[in-house]
């Protein structure tokens, strides 16, 4: 943006990650003018999502971006996970022979960013530190001087923190799930090439993948009240690392102590609001969830480009909760599944195993939901009451074993509890998305009953309604 030009623009976009990127050359490409501001440039070098669904490649391409041909990225297949009782991994191929993207984090970003400061019609500000956002105007300070811009919408991709989210009075304070350390390896192989790889079996579950032949990405969860400052490569090499297939256990211990790591938290904010017709909310600033499931950037990309094909907010809305209902809901269910140690959940995991292994419609649902491909809600419901069937039975089954039948009386009451707080949260979301009073708190309070691994710790005074034990091991 030259000292000459016009301050008045069509849309106003306050952060220039993947997602803001792309909103603005979605923007451009259909006639609008654009300011795209960015406070910190080198930020794309950070630990964030690499893996796209097929849906999010797919729009990448048709906007003329081809990261796929690029150094650093390839196709992704689907998901692989190993369960922690050391029986055969669970192939879950996307369906149809659709491919994802895996791509280096920087070059996704620098891709993209590119391509939208090359537009006709965008002036890309880095640099540009956002102070306050009203209904009209941006102001922000630049090479030192204070400026300001007019637009006739202002658009908020600034991540999690969001100043155009606090601009609207909402609540930006960290709902911490756990922490992440993504390690990079090189000179190594995975068993499924092009495959993300989900290892269950340690403190926290760990997500694998390729980005490039050679080169290995190792992202590791870890619970909050393990994470150490002091002494953690030793924790790391001894609570994860003996459980990475594919004779990766060296190299990753290697990498560790080579210092070829870096550090994020995760965070859960379910999408509650999108802001107002003149500030609306994106990607990360309207929602996220842990990336492991890879649900964020795909749901962002989504965001973007529907933004720019509709000129009427309340239809921008309604389409991206149509959208984006059923797969957070699988998102933040099966990181709490997946990652929660209390027995009914390790039934339920037990239980989603069993279902993937011996049932294709359900295996292809839980890919396509994944995916952002399949939003149907009565699916989804369907799918959730046949795994709770399935983990129920299973604890019925073994309940006329010494000792069991306390056991399965307490995980059948566990499940009990949290399928009545299920519906309650669902009906809850509903009613803060049509902007009933000021329900945020409360949905995140009776979500946390739900998923008490996944957001107790982020929601104040939020505690389990009920207890139950830890699985030490497999079922």
């Amino acid at each position: 943006m030259s000292a000459t030009a016009s301050q008045h623009y069509d849309i106003a976009i306050v952060g220039a990650g993947p997602v803001g990127s792309l909103c603005a050359l979605a923007h451009a490409r259909n006639g609008a003018r654009v300011a795209l501001l960015e406070a910190n440039p080198k930020g794309s070098g950070r630990l964030a999502g690499e893996w796209l669904h097929p849906s999010a490649a797919r729009v990448l391409r048709d906007i003329g971006i081809d990261a796929d041909q690029r150094p650093r990225s390839k196709p992704g297949k689907g998901f692989v996970v190993f369960p922690e009782d050391g029986s055969e991994p669970i192939l879950l191929p996307y369906p149809d022979g659709s491919r994802g993207l895996v791509c280096d984090h920087a070059l996704l970003v620098s891709s993209l960013r590119d391509a939208a400061g090359n537009a006709a019609g965008v002036d890309f500000v880095p640099y540009a530190r956002v102070k306050a956002v009203d209904d009209e105007r941006v102001f922000f300070s630049a090479n030192g001087a204070e400026r300001s811009l007019v637009a006739g919408r202002i658009v908020g991709a600034d991540g999690r923190a969001s100043i155009v989210r606090r601009s609207l009075g909402l609540s930006t304070e960290p709902m911490l799930c756990s922490r992440m350390l993504g390690v990079t390896i090189r000179g190594a192989k995975l068993p499924f090439e092009s495959y993300g790889h989900v290892v269950l079996g340690g403190p926290g579950p760990i997500f694998v993948y390729g980005l490039a032949d050679g080169c290995i990405r190792v992202i590791v969860d870890i619970p909050p009240d393990l994470w150490k400052s002091k002494g953690r490569n030793g924790f790391l090499s001894e609570s994860f690392a003996r459980f990475l297939p594919g004779g990766l256990e060296r190299v990753f211990i290697e990498a560790l102590q080579a210092g070829q790591f870096q550090m994020a938290a995760n965070q859960l904010r379910p999408r509650i609001t999108y802001g107002s017709p003149r500030r609306v909310l994106i990607g990360d600033a309207a929602g996220h969830y842990h990336p492991m499931t890879a649900v964020g950037m795909t749901l962002g990309f989504g965001d973007a480009v529907a933004l720019a094909g509709t000129t009427d907010f309340r239809d921008f809305v309604a389409e991206r909760f149509r959208a984006s209902r059923v797969p957070e809901l699988l998102a933040i269910g099966l990181y709490e599944v997946f990652a929660d140690r209390r027995t009914e959940a390790a039934a339920l995991r037990f239980a989603i195993y069993r279902g993937w292994r011996t049932n294709p419609t359900y295996r292809n649902r839980t890919t396509r939901i994944l995916a952002c491909e399949d939003l149907s809600v009565t699916g989804m419901s369907l799918a959730i009451c046949r795994t709770v069937a399935w983990a129920v039975a299973g604890e019925i089954s073994q309940s006329f074993r010494p000792f069991s039948l306390r056991r399965a009386r307490t995980v059948c009451h566990a499940l009990a509890i949290r399928l009545w707080w299920l519906l309650r949260g669902v009906r809850q979301l509903q009613k803060a998305r049509r902007g009933e009073g000021k329900e945020h708190e409360r949905t995140r309070d009776i979500l946390a009953r739900t998923f008490p691994h996944s957001m107790s710790s982020g929601a104040s005074g939020s505690h389990p309604p009920h207890r139950s034990t830890r699985c030490k091991s497999g079922i």
